[in-house]
Order: structure tokens, then C-alpha cells, then sequence
């Protein structure tokens, strides 16, 4: 396996695994569109995007992670938005695989966590999450505010 610090050079393959992953998400098939959200996101550094290869090199996954900084610890840390791996590989560790490569990725450049969020009914996600390590939130509770904004603008500028 290899792991591959994206730019526009991967643009066409991870449009193709991105809108794999919102239809995943039961979000409508849009190619167009998810192309278009990670070349903004790769020109203008927003995400950090990683993709997976699989032993012949071909590409079997990806993950995306924002950058935030804890105002408590005064460090950086990552939410980790997106990971999805090809629906016809799942199961032969290549979540794994990639989830351990980009924690000590990121515990190199000083983070000081990532962080992320995944359905209360998906347990089979849960249990890689845990076994990895990751501790399930407790403390805080998350609310959310789904704001519309003016037609005229473009949801990922």
C-alpha cells in the first residue's frame, strides 16, 4: 500500500472516489460538482487529502482533513472529515492502514488530536475507530444549526 499527499496532479481520481463517497452518504451523484469542491479545496490549502493506493497502485480510498486550533491547548488539530475506501476492498484493513498513517503524519507536524464524528449506527466504523484508539466523546455535547444560505451563493466557497 502507499499513501499519496494529494495536489491538483490527483484532482480526476479523487473527484471520482469523492462522489463515491457522497453517494455513500445518499447524497445525489454529481461529478462535476465534487470535482470542483476538492481542486477549490486543493488551491486553496483548505484540506489536507490523502490518498490510498492499493499493491498494483491503484487508487482504493481517500481521507480529508481540515485544519482547526484548540484555544485550550493552543495547538493545532485536525477534524477529520472524510474517509472512504472502495466499497469492493473494505474489510482488508485498508481504513486501518490509512487511519495509521495519517495519525503519525499528523503527530509529526505537532498536532495535538484529530478528531471526528460518524453516525451512531455505524458500529462497524465505531469498532475500527476505537481499536485505533480514538475515545469516544463524553464531555462535550454537539449541536447543530443548519443555516440556508441566499440562493445566489455557492455552498462551497
Amino acid at each position: 500500500m502507499e499513501v499519496i499527499h494529494c495536489t491538483e496532479a490527483q484532482l480526476d481520481i479523487l473527484a471520482e472516489l469523492f462522489n463515491d463517497y457522497r453517494i455513500f452518504y445518499e447524497q445525489p451523484s454529481d461529478l462535476e460538482i465534487s470535482r470542483a469542491f476538492i481542486e477549490q479545496n486543493l488551491r486553496q490549502k483548505r484540506s489536507k487529502i490523502f490518498l490510498l493506493l492499493d499493491d498494483n497502485r491503484i487508487p482504493v480510498g481517500f481521507s480529508q482533513l481540515y485544519p482547526a486550533i484548540c484555544s485550550l491547548t493552543l495547538r493545532s488539530y485536525y477534524y477529520f472529515s472524510d474517509l472512504y475506501i472502495a466499497q469492493t476492498v473494505r474489510r482488508k484493513g485498508y481504513a486501518r492502514y490509512l487511519m495509521n498513517y495519517i495519525k503519525d503524519y499528523f503527530a509529526r507536524e505537532g498536532a495535538q488530536r484529530l478528531t471526528l464524528d460518524t453516525a451512531r449506527t455505524n458500529e462497524i466504523a465505531q469498532s475500527l475507530y476505537e481499536s485505533l484508539g480514538y475515545v469516544r466523546e463524553n464531555v462535550y455535547i454537539t449541536y447543530h444549526q443548519i443555516l440556508t444560505p441566499p440562493i445566489e451563493q455557492v455552498v462551497f466557497d
